[in-house]
This record gives C-alpha cells, structure tokens and sequence, in this order.
C-alpha cells in the first residue's frame, strides 16, 4: 500500500471522527486514540468501509499513576490484497477502577480471545462478551490482575 492510500484512510477517518486522534508515522501504520464512546461506530466503519476485517491482537497497560488503563486492538486486512500490509491500532484511555469497554465480537468475531486475556490479566470487562471465563488462569485465581502494577506474588 503506499504512503498516499494511508494518508487517504487517516483523511477519512478524522473526518467521520473529530473525537479520534489520528496518527500515521510509517507508511503503512496507522494509530488511533479514540473515546470509549465511539468504539462500536469506529469498528464498523473501520470494518465496513476501509476493509480492516480482524483483530490481530488486543492489549493493555496499567498506568497506577494516572488511575488509568489504556486497551489497544491492532485490526488488520486480509480480504483486498492492498491492505495486507497495513496495520492500525484503537488505543482506548479507561479508568483503572471502572475498567469497562463494549466488546467487538460482534464487529470482528477475531477478538473472543484476545478479549478474555485482557480481562483476566489487566481485569477490563468486556461488555456484553459471551464468554468471560478464564483462558489462562487456573480457575481458582483470586488474586488480582496479574499485569496491575500492584500485583504482588505471593511470599513477597
């Protein structure tokens, strides 16, 4: 994909988006901050009208500090072969006592796992999520998120 159709997408989205920020600082990234908000109509459109149809990964950092949790999805395109090579991410800003995000199975049915994992290692909730069971974690963890910064193990 060159520089110019990425510059397009970015043009695009600012446009439909005014809340979003939006950063392109390689040729083929693309970064988005976005309100919680506006996720579901920012996926949809992403999915609909600019081809990014799965989710290859969501992420998470605990900011103790700041009170805040940040959840990135990076999304990315399979279907048009020009958007093979692009990757964007939606970083979202949450409180860290009231973590609290809409799920986008619904958008990208790709993010059931990676959704899971962030609720059981940051403690996100995913709302209206199928499945909120554990995936990693022995089933009778009791202990906080094990990536919040203030996790202790045990003994220590």
């Amino acid at each position: 994909m060159q520089a110019i159709q990425v510059e397009g997408i970015t043009k695009r989205i600012a446009e439909r988006f005014p809340d979003t920020t939006v950063e392109s600082f390689q040729q083929n990234r693309i970064n988005l901050l976005a309100p919680v908000s506006s996720m579901l109509t920012l996926a949809e459109y992403l999915r609909d009208k600019e081809g990014f149809d799965h989710v290859t990964s969501v992420t998470g950092i605990d900011y103790p500090a700041r009170n805040m949790l940040t959840v990135t999805y990076h999304v990315g395109g399979y279907a048009r072969p020009e958007m093979r090579r692009v990757i964007l991410s939606i970083t979202v800003d949450l409180p860290r006592n009231d973590a609290k995000i809409p799920t986008l199975i619904p958008i990208w049915p790709s993010a059931e796992y990676h959704e899971r994992e962030t609720h059981e290692m940051l403690g996100v909730t995913f709302q209206g999520h199928p499945n909120m069971s554990l995936l990693l974690l022995p089933e009778d963890w009791n202990d906080p998120p094990p990536l919040r910064k203030d996790f202790k193990l045990r003994g220590r």
